[in-house]
């Protein structure tokens, strides 16, 4: 198994927020957060990318049922073999 590199925190919902799409108030108490791996296609330009997990916290629009992204974070493997920048 890969060691994970360490993460940041996903940041405080605040208690609404505005859909980009409609500008309806929406309340973030309903958020959901999913985890979602992630499995690049490599091609010529993206000729290595470690495998990730992205978790997402994202809220539908009650107005336009539109997707709202909240946050997101992105934990990456730390594979030293493809790791382009070393931090």
């Amino acid at each position: 198994m890969a060691i994970r590199k360490k993460s940041v925190p996903m940041a405080e919902k605040p208690c609404t927020i505005n859909c980009p799409k409609c500008g309806h108030a929406n309340e973030t108490r309903g958020a959901r957060t999913i985890q979602v791996e992630m499995r690049p296609v490599l091609t010529k330009e993206v000729f290595a990318f470690p495998d990730a997990l992205a978790e997402v916290s994202s809220l539908q629009c009650v107005a336009c049922a539109y997707w709202i992204c909240l946050d997101y974070r992105i934990e990456l493997d730390d594979n030293p073999e493809i790791d382009l920048n070393p931090e």
